[in-house]
């Protein structure tokens, strides 16, 4: 990977981020984690190949040396208990940012993954680092699937769902995405407030995974429940029918699959 180039390129494009390429590292996000105790600054890793890259609730990122691979340190203007709809937003960021240079059609999965009509393309996660009344520090991590991957079916059973990979633009650079996602988040983090998610609600409907009313299961810890998938409130918390009674979810811990999934 051409990491001055990058470099470069983030440059040109005014990105207040110190740049750092990895060849090798076990995780950008654990890596900035523990650069985030020595120091609280803005910082992008982006890494060319992560041996232990992991996603919600500690799970394995599936991925192999074109798959694409960075974090983000940034600080937030917002304080920590309210970052409701946070993680569906810079999902919506990354979809709008892939868009430009990918001509896969993108859905965004509740509450961070991203699908195409395949499978699993790419996954976020966000973690806060350290907090103070009225801001944040977060650690965005992100992997992105950019070719197919040999896995077994056993791999995939494990991994518990469909995984593909965006197919590389004719004529593109397909890191030139990069810059245009690192703004939007830059930018949000400045702009984001308790309630924000009102403002992108018609858009994550847009590109949302499921169906109104689609038959789905929930996984909560070692506990799973079916029933009729009911979107997002406002807030973006997760809208559950069971038995009658509509249930609202906000963790990252929750899972949620399609039938066909399990």
């Amino acid at each position: 990977m051409n990491f001055s180039k990058i470099e470069s390129i983030f440059k040109m494009n005014g990105l207040d981020y110190q740049f750092v390429g990895l060849e090798y590292v076990d995780s950008t996000s654990a890596y900035l984690k523990r650069q985030a105790k020595k120091k609280l600054q803005p910082i992008f890793c982006i890494a060319s190949f992560q041996s232990d890259g992991y996603g919600q609730r500690k799970r394995q990122w599936f991925s192999n040396e074109n798959s694409l691979t960075f974090s983000l340190l940034c600080h937030f203007s917002a304080p920590i208990n309210a970052l409701e709809g946070l993680s569906q937003i810079i999902g919506l960021k990354l979809i709008e940012s892939l868009e430009e240079f990918f001509n896969d059609k993108l859905f965004i999965k509740w509450p961070n993954d991203l699908y195409s009509d395949s499978g699993k393309v790419a996954g976020l996660l966000i973690e806060c680092v350290a907090f103070e009344k009225d801001s944040c520090w977060l650690v965005i991590g992100v992997g992105i699937n950019r070719s197919s991957m040999d896995l077994s079916n056993e791999a995939v059973k494990v991994a518990g769902y469909p995984i593909s990979y965006l197919k590389k633009p004719d004529g593109k650079n397909d890191i030139g995405f990069l810059p245009s996602f690192v703004a939007k988040v830059s930018q949000l983090s400045h702009s984001f407030v308790a309630g924000y998610f009102e403002n992108y609600f018609e858009m994550y409907q847009k590109y949302d995974y499921f169906d109104l009313d689609q038959r789905v299961i929930v996984y909560d810890t070692e506990q799973s429940i079916s029933g009729c998938y009911k979107g997002l409130s406002q807030h973006g918390e997760l809208l559950f029918e069971f038995e009658g009674s509509i249930v609202t979810y906000r963790s990252g811990e929750i899972s949620i699959r399609t039938m066909n999934d399990i």
